[in-house]
C-alpha cells in the first residue's frame, strides 16, 4: 500500500471528523476562544528518536529541563478553558511521551468529566502502555489514541529511537488494548497507528500488515521537520523535498495556527505552535496570568499581527517553518487592518 493509499481509507472516526463543519477561519477571526490547545503531560521521553528535538544535545537547555504536570495544574488548567469556552479537541501531548506522566488517565478522565473538549485526544510512542495502563485508558473515557511506531523490526527501531525496548512490545501492548476494549463493549479509544513513510514501498507494506490486525486503522504518514530547526534537519529531506511533497501543498504566508490553537507546556509556559520544541513562541505564563488573558493579552495580538504583516521572519521559530503548509486554513487575504478593525468591533 502507498502513502496515497493508506490516506484514501475513511474508517469510522476519520470520515466524522472530515463531516465535522469547518469554521471559515478567515471570515471568523478573531474568534472568542480556542478551538484546540495541546496540554503537555511532560517533556520527559523514554526515547531519543534520530527525527526529535529530544535527540539534539541542547534540548533541555533550550526547553528550560524536564517538567511533568500534577493533577491539580491540570485541573486549574481545565477551568480556564471552561472559562473561556469548550474546545473542539483537547490535545493531551507535545513534548515527551505522555505516559512517562503516570497520572495521564487521570488528566483524561477530569478532561471528560469537566466536558473540556468534544474530543479527547493523545500521541503516544505506545512502550508504556502495559495492560494495566491500557484498563485505566479504557476507563477513562479517552476519545483517540495515536500510537506512533519507529520501524517495522528490532534493528530499525533501535536505530531509529537509540533504545534497547523490545520492538514486539509495541505490538503486543496494541493488540492487548484493542482486545481489552473490545471485551468490554467499548469502541473508544479509536487506535490508529503510524509509520513515518520509510521511502521504501515495501517497507510500508510491512508495517501495514503487521498493525492493521492490531488497531483500528493504520497508516503511513508524510515526513515533516517540526519547525525546521536551525540545529539541523530532523526529517533527513531537504527543505525543496519537502515542499514538493503533497502534504505541503497549501501554500501560504501567515501561518493560521496562532488563530485558533494554544499549547501549554508542562512548565505552564503558553506558546502558539505545536512544533516550537524550544519554546520560541511563548505568549503567556499561566503561573502569572489565565488563559483568558493570554488568548485575549497583547503578546498574542502582536504575534498575529507579525504574520499578517508578513514579518513572520522576525521570529526565528517561524522564519524558515514549512510546518504552516500544512494546515487547511489560509488567511492569507485578511489584511491587518480588517483584523484590527474586527478586533475592535469585538471589542466595543
Amino acid at each position: 500500500m502507498t502513502v496515497e493509499e493508506s490516506h484514501a481509507q475513511t474508517p469510522r472516526y476519520t470520515q466524522l471528523r472530515a463531516d465535522a463543519q469547518r469554521l471559515d477561519l478567515a471570515a471568523a477571526a478573531p474568534i472568542e476562544a480556542p478551538l484546540s490547545i495541546y496540554v503537555e503531560p511532560t517533556n520527559v521521553c523514554n526515547l531519543k528518536c534520530s527525527f526529535c528535538p529530544e535527540s539534539f544535545p541542547d534540548y533541555e537547555e533550550k526547553t528550560g529541563g524536564p517538567s511533568s504536570l500534577d493533577l491539580e495544574a491540570f485541573g486549574q488548567v481545565c477551568d480556564q478553558i471552561l472559562s473561556l469556552g469548550r474546545l473542539r479537541t483537547l490535545n493531551l501531548y507535545m513534548l515527551g511521551e505522555p505516559f512517562a506522566n503516570r497520572r495521564l488517565p487521570e488528566f483524561i478522565a477530569l478532561a471528560k468529566a469537566r466536558g473540556v473538549a468534544d474530543r479527547v485526544v493523545v500521541t503516544s510512542n505506545g512502550t508504556l502502555l502495559n495492560e494495566s495502563m491500557a484498563e485505566r485508558v479504557i476507563a477513562s473515557g479517552l476519545d483517540y489514541l495515536r500510537i506512533s511506531v519507529y520501524g517495522t523490526d528490532q534493528e530499525s527501531f533501535t536505530r531509529i529511537t537509540t533504545s534497547r525496548i523490545p520492538f514486539d512490545r509495541i505490538h503486543t501492548q496494541v493488540r492487548r488494548l484493542k482486545e481489552l476494549r473490545d471485551a468490554q463493549g467499548f469502541s473508544n479509544p479509536y487506535i490508529y497507528v503510524k509509520m513515518i513513510d520509510s521511502g521504501d514501498a515495501a517497507t510500508n507494506q510491512r508495517f501495514i500488515a503487521l498493525f492493521a490486525p492490531v488497531c483500528d486503522q493504520v497508516a503511513i504518514e508524510p515526513v515533516m521537520n517540526w519547525d525546521d530547526p536551525e540545529e539541523g534537519s530532523l526529517s533527513g529531506r531537504s527543505r525543496d523535498e519537502l515542499l514538493a511533497t503533497p502534504f505541503f501543498g497549501r501554500r501560504k504566508e501567515v501561518c493560521p495556527f496562532p488563530f485558533y490553537s494554544l499549547v501549554v507546556h508542562s512548565d505552564l509556559t503558553v506558546s502558539v505552535c505545536c512544533v516550537d520544541w524550544a519554546k520560541r513562541t511563548i505568549v503567556g505564563n499561566l503561573r502569572t496570568e489565565t488563559l483568558e488573558q493570554v488568548w485575549r493579552g497583547d503578546a498574542l495580538r502582536r504575534f498575529r499581527m507579525m504574520h499578517l504583516e508578513r514579518r513572520r521572519h522576525e521570529n526565528p521559530a517561524c522564519s524558515s517553518c514549512t510546518f504552516l503548509h500544512t494546515a487547511p486554513d489560509n488567511l492569507d487575504a485578511l489584511s491587518p487592518d480588517e483584523f484590527a478593525r474586527r478586533e475592535g468591533a469585538e471589542v466595543a
